[in-house]
């Protein structure tokens, strides 16, 4: 059969191609005239968010405001990578709430979304683009919180917009300027400051630990002697804490934080810390001795400064007593651990601090 012709009741029609013109007349659009879509007066600063539905003409305003594109990523390279710097990558992944630090060093495509989303984030900030379209789309919500967080803390003075299509992003960004394409419309921010976010702390379980022990960034083992706390945001499980006895040849009694893990698409909002301390504060309260030792930069950093922590006299040593002069592991100083497990705690820099309130 040749083309433009169909088959009817056993016989051959002939079918002529129809014109543009003519599928207008069917749809009754002869005469549609496109409306254009007003262009808002650009901002000079601040953190301005563009929000409306799909097709209201948040992407076009963009594009009127700047020819920026969006950032991307080389895949032949890590991450980290692709930052200007090392320094930069570090802080801004951690501030953006990638805080597992072995997907720094893998490809951007072998990201999972919300992973992808953050450290795109992460890169527009650090290569100071105008805007970012589509924020929080390709995520679900509650890492769409996190990363709103995130940036409204990073951008200052700076001139940074986004464009969502999602309305439950605003509290949680506290943008300095809001235009809603729909209502054609600037409008005030209606949050001063972000919402609290409440959490419920329980005494957990050990099958517990399998929701969280892969986010862990050394380890997925922890000893079942541990107490274990879990803390919940809306009935959800967010975080798990790990507590252990321990003793040593100064301290005949005390308690040492084993294992500390937030889910990650709720990183980024403190819930670490307010669960640590929270749990701190529970043994302290009871007369016991409560210390916290952490290898991630992020929880490391943040008890430095902190007057509820102080250093002890390990804080940020590397742990050179655990090698022999040849350089190979003394094993008596590694308290049962393998050989390889002893050569990465001689090679990073360890965080020491016991928790007075």
């Amino acid at each position: 059969m040749s083309k433009g012709c169909r088959w009817k009741s056993g016989f051959l029609f002939k079918v002529e191609s129809m014109t543009i013109d003519e599928l207008k007349k069917n749809y009754d659009v002869v005469n549609f005239v496109e409306g254009s879509i007003p262009i808002p007066k650009k901002p000079e600063s601040g953190l301005v968010l563009i929000k409306g539905s799909s097709g209201s003409g948040k992407t076009t305003i963009l594009k009127s405001w700047t020819n920026a594109g969006n950032v991307q990523f080389d895949n032949t390279k890590s991450v980290i990578e692709n930052f200007s710097s090392i320094e930069n990558g570090d802080e801004l992944l951690r501030a953006f709430g990638l805080k597992s630090i072995p997907t720094w060093f893998r490809p951007y495509h072998t990201l999972s979304n919300g992973e992808a989303h953050r450290a795109f984030c992460a890169l527009s900030v650090d290569h100071k683009v105008e805007c970012i379209d589509e924020f929080t789309s390709t995520v679900d919500r509650n890492t769409a919180m996190s990363l709103s967080v995130a940036l409204r803390k990073w951008v200052s003075n700076q001139l940074l917009i986004v464009a969502s299509c999602h309305i439950d992003i605003e509290e949680w960004l506290c943008p300095d300027h809001i235009y809603d394409a729909d209502l054609q419309e600037w409008q005030q921010r209606r949050y001063l400051r972000r919402p609290p976010i409440s959490l419920s702390i329980t005494v957990g379980d050990f099958k517990d630990w399998v929701l969280f022990k892969k986010h862990h960034y050394l380890t997925g083992d922890v000893s079942k002697s541990c107490h274990f706390y879990l803390a919940r945001y809306k009935d959800t499980p967010v975080a798990f804490l790990a507590v252990i006895h321990r003793c040593s040849r100064d301290i005949p009694s005390y308690w040492g934080e084993s294992r500390i893990v937030v889910l990650p698409e709720f990183q980024g909002l403190g819930i670490g810390v307010a669960l640590s301390e929270a749990i701190a504060e529970f043994y302290t309260d009871n007369g016991l001795r409560y210390f916290a030792k952490t290898s991630h930069p992020s929880l490391g950093l943040y008890r430095n400064k902190s007057s509820k922590w102080r250093p002890t006299s390990t804080n940020m040593v590397k742990r050179t007593s655990y090698l022999q002069k040849d350089g190979t592991p003394r094993k008596q100083n590694g308290f049962g651990k393998t050989e390889k497990q002893i050569l990465r705690d001689v090679g990073r820099v360890c965080y020491s601090h016991e928790y007075i309130g």
